[in-house]
């Protein structure tokens, strides 16, 4: 792999490795934005741009191994890989608006580590060129149909902004946790790159003490989002089509959890850690 001398300069932190697919310094991009959704509370934000990703067939632009995150392999169709956080392109055939794409396989173990990949992804962001950063995560909440979408930018803001969507409210007082909330805050205090977050409401429950990635919640804030940026992409979940996801996902739950209890380890039985990242 060619070693790119943007790369060289990026950071000095040696716990990062990055594993650039362009060459920054000659790659350029139009007006762009960034989509971003770590995992989090449902896994709401990382599924929207997982799929967003597939939709616009976004190119990689690198990967960023870091030594903070858990240390484990991933198994995914037989295949292993290493946890890793992702930035990818799309390129407007219009030559009006890009947009990168950012999401990770899971958050940093530590505070600290937290904090080093979001400052990291945030220079990242900023030798890109990107004109606005849209963090996309939850909010535990009530179960409303549609549900509500919150909002917080890194600048006062009116809401009839996003008068279209009736469902839209400020979010008056709270604290994100995790690099969704920290991204955009790092980059508008240190390049005054401009950050909107928009958290969709989710089912308190089961969304954090059993883990389950909410479908019906995170398409409706991707077609939400792609509506309000005007993204080229068209609906493609039909209510059914969330309906047999989810229960699909939820079946291979269920037949993992059964798996897992005929195993014994000497040691005991490990609960599984729960998230509570928004």
């Amino acid at each position: 792999m060619q070693t790119f001398e943007w790369i060289n300069n990026i950071s000095d932190n040696q716990t990062f490795r990055i594993i650039p697919y362009i060459d920054i310094v000659k790659e350029s991009f139009v007006n762009p934005i960034c989509i971003l959704g770590m995992p989090g509370i449902a896994d709401i934000g990382k599924f929207a741009v997982d799929q967003l990703i597939g939709i616009l067939n976004a190119s990689r632009v690198c990967d960023i191994i870091f030594y903070d995150y858990p240390a484990g392999a991933i198994i995914d169709n037989s295949i292993l890989s290493i946890p890793k956080a992702e930035v990818l392109a799309y390129r407007d055939k219009h030559k009006i608006r890009d947009v990168i794409l950012v999401t990770a396989d899971a958050q940093a173990m530590t505070p600290k580590g937290i904090y080093e990949i979001s400052d990291l992804i945030t220079i990242l962001l900023h030798r890109l060129g990107v004109k606005e950063i849209i963090s996309l995560g939850a909010l535990p909440g009530r179960n409303n149909d549609p549900m509500n979408i919150y909002i917080t930018k890194t600048e006062d803001f009116d809401i009839k902004e996003f008068s279209l969507n009736s469902q839209c409210q400020k979010i008056s007082k709270a604290v994100l946790i995790g690099a969704n909330g920290l991204i955009p805050s790092l980059a508008y205090s240190r390049f005054a790159i401009d950050g909107t977050v928009f958290l969709t409401e989710t089912d308190k429950k089961p969304s954090i003490s059993e883990g389950i990635t909410d479908l019906k919640a995170s398409i409706q804030l991707l077609e939400f989002v792609a509506n309000h940026y005007k993204l080229p992409i068209e609906a493609v979940f039909s209510n059914k089509k969330v309906s047999d996801l989810s229960k699909d996902l939820e079946e291979k739950r269920k037949k993992l959890e059964k798996e897992l209890e005929s195993y014994k380890p000497m040691e005991g039985k490990v609960e599984q850690d729960k998230t509570l990242y928004i």
